[in-house]
């Protein structure tokens, strides 16, 4: 779960980091193109204030026909001078940046005197948003193979507009048109670097949830076992065996097959503690537990330390006369052990009195069903130790 969280927050990240370069980019571009917008507009503002400037006429350099003004052309000992209003300036500002394929300006109206003024679709429904004063300036970025970024802003009439346009009903202030500009030179967004910073967090933060996951898994296992296993001989403790007893209850409940509980007790083992000690009494009782733990017959058996030198086992879908059958293994198993025990007073060695119980959940609980074997066991020890009883309700 923490590495899917992991790696849902990086994929957010990135994402996040691709939206914000082209934010980036898209800021970049606006500004770019409001600042070439500017440049045109302050030049245009030194032509007006000038009253218009004039230029040799050349083959690039015409006479502007669509300029109402008796002064348009004057003769001077250089040659025939024509007047350069700012719209024409705008035009050939917008010719020579053509040349270069970078940066196109194009000065438009939706009643425009100059039929190469009309407005695209694009910048028609700009020019209408101008006029109902919805804004002043809008931009948009058009992808694909030459990918295209336009902006355009709104021009109010001047003084000098007047000149040409009075006829068309336009009076100072109002919206004459907009002067687009398109930029063609559009960097493309490098996402190799917010991809190799997101693989490199991405790696480091997985090693560290993979080590240190790895690190509470084993401390988490660690508590597990210490909390269900008993630390001196290895084998399931009795919350273990609470656990596992109300579970084959359970399955007992809807299967009705039988569960056998053998409950099994070293015979005289205080006397072998004060013989030998308690460093030689915790290693009898790890040997006892691997004797009965070898007995087993199925993985489904299960053997737990009951307490002290108590030990029960839980044999599920198992009649008496197999439990009967695995209690003799035990003794078997402990027989042929002969761990010397001088203070027994059945045999020289360490022996197990052994009860077995046989019920069905349906019958009986669990309390009762220890409550059985318990007396089993002490009926074992009552007939002389080293053997199993099973229990008969009498």
């Amino acid at each position: 779960m923490v590495i899917f969280l992991w790696i849902l927050a990086l994929g957010i990240s990135f994402s996040l980091g691709i939206i914000s370069a082209k934010k980036n980019r898209d800021t970049m571009l606006f500004n770019t193109a409001q600042t070439f917008f500017n440049q045109v507009v302050i030049t245009r503002e030194w032509n007006s204030s000038h009253g218009g400037v004039y230029v040799p006429v050349t083959e690039k350099t015409l006479p502007n026909t669509f300029l109402q003004d008796p002064e348009k052309n004057l003769e001077t000992k250089i040659g025939v001078l024509t007047k350069i209003n700012p719209s024409y300036m705008t035009r050939q500002i917008s010719e020579l940046t053509d040349a270069q394929d970078r940066v196109r300006f194009h000065m438009t109206s939706l009643l425009p005197i100059r039929p190469e003024n009309r407005p695209t679709p694009w910048e028609k429904n700009a020019l209408l948003a101008f006029n109902q004063q919805e804004i002043t300036e809008t931009c948009e970025l058009y992808p694909g193979n030459t990918p295209v970024f336009i902006y355009i802003k709104a021009l109010k009439a001047e003084a000098s507009c007047l000149k040409c346009h009075t006829t068309q009903g336009y009076r100072q202030g109002d919206i004459l048109g907009g002067i687009s500009v398109s930029l063609f030179d559009i960097p493309s967004i490098n996402l190799f670097p917010i991809l190799l910073m997101h693989l490199t967090v991405g790696s480091l933060g997985l090693f560290f949830i993979l080590f240190y996951g790895r690190k509470l898994i084993n401390a988490y296992e660690t508590i597990h076992h210490q909390a269900l296993f008993d630390a001196l001989t290895q084998i399931p403790n009795r919350r273990y065996f609470n656990q596992k007893i109300a579970a084959e209850f359970s399955r007992s409940q809807r299967s009705g097959t039988p569960v056998s509980i053998i409950m099994a007790d070293i015979d005289y083992f205080k006397r072998y503690n004060d013989e030998y000690g308690h460093a030689q009494g915790d290693a009898c009782l790890k040997e006892v537990a691997d004797a009965i733990r070898n007995a087993q017959g199925r993985p489904a058996d299960f053997c737990a330390r009951f307490g002290g030198e108590e030990f029960i086992i839980i044999l599920p879908d198992t009649m008496a006369h197999g439990a009967l059958h695995i209690a003799k293994k035990i003794q078997q198993n402990l027989h042929d052990l002969c761990i010397q025990h001088k203070g027994s007073k059945v045999q020289p060695f360490v022996t197990l009195s052994m009860g077995i119980v046989t019920e069905t959940a349906s019958k009986t609980t669990v309390s009762k069903i220890i409550k059985m074997v318990d007396l089993a066991l002490y009926q074992a020890k009552a007939k002389g130790r080293d053997r199993m009883e099973v229990f008969i309700d009498t």
